[in-house]
């Protein structure tokens, strides 16, 4: 494999969305309290990032004719890859994932070949249904925290952090859908902004990046140091939103910084 090629894969799978999701898998451990869980735990991680790259690749699979308008740059539009070898690629990620899960546990193995099936579905299926494949995609991108959990024993332990991350990654995609408007016309994706208008989105938006920083709100109060920690994240969730509404593009990647700002303050400052 050539260095481009390589270098091209790795644009396919996003690599940095990647390494946030393994990082999910490990501050999800960290949470659990960890343990002597070491190797189950990265092997979660590994799987969490193959897992991302996969659903990657097969949302660039069906959103060739999109992207030649909105990301022209990418692998497939560009020429880099053709679809059959990112079709490929998916489904080795997929399955060398769900070999990893299973060394750690035979029922999270089979909820991640559900979440490879959701996936898989979801580029050609249930993204153009709009309101419902945005909710499914937040689910999935809070996942990693449940197999930080898990793979440290503890699964419940990361529920609530679980239900922390779905209404900001369900804002992040929204925004994306946003961003996106203008392609997504062409091929009659009736995503929310194209089914009930800009206006109503940017609401929803605002009413997700709110519930957000609402759930920070417990934490903050028991631990005012862990506040102050997080100021970053909520700034950047405000921002986000904030350039959502003037109609701004870039809202998504503000929305991915202040989750990783998030995790960090976590991290520092356990409430």
């Amino acid at each position: 494999m050539s260095v481009r090629s390589a270098s091209a894969y790795l644009t396919l799978a996003r690599w940095e969305n990647g390494c946030i999701a393994a990082g999910g898998v490990l501050f999800g451990a960290w949470w659990a309290g960890w343990g002597g869980a070491a190797g189950a735990v990265v092997l979660a991680a590994c799987a969490a990032f193959l897992l991302t790259a996969a659903a990657n690749a097969w949302n660039d699979r069906a959103d060739v004719a999109i992207d030649r308008e909105a990301h022209p740059a990418r692998p497939i539009p560009s020429g880099t890859l053709d679809v059959t070898a990112a079709e490929r690629f998916a489904w080795g990620c997929a399955a060398v994932a769900v070999l990893m899960v299973a060394f750690i546990s035979l029922v999270l193995a089979l909820l991640t070949v559900a979440v490879v099936a959701l996936m898989y579905a979801y580029s050609p299926w249930l993204k153009r249904t709009g309101l419902p494949g945005n909710i499914v995609v937040a689910v999935l991108a809070s996942l990693p925290f449940l197999y930080g959990g898990w793979s440290a024993g503890r699964a419940l332990a990361a529920l609530p952090l679980v239900a922390l991350a779905v209404p900001l990654h369900f804002a992040r995609e929204l925004a994306k859908d946003l961003d996106d408007a203008a392609a997504d016309v062409i091929v009659q994706r009736l995503t929310l902004p194209i089914r009930s208008g800009v206006r109503l989105t940017r609401g929803v938006i605002l009413v997700a990046a709110a519930t957000f920083v609402l759930a920070l709100l417990p934490w903050a109060s028991s631990a005012p140091r862990f506040g102050l920690a997080v100021l970053p994240a909520i700034l950047l969730v405000t921002l986000g939103a904030a350039r959502a509404v003037r109609g701004l593009r870039g809202s998504p990647l503000v929305f991915k910084m202040a989750m990783v700002c998030a995790m960090a303050a976590f991290v520092i400052i356990r409430p």
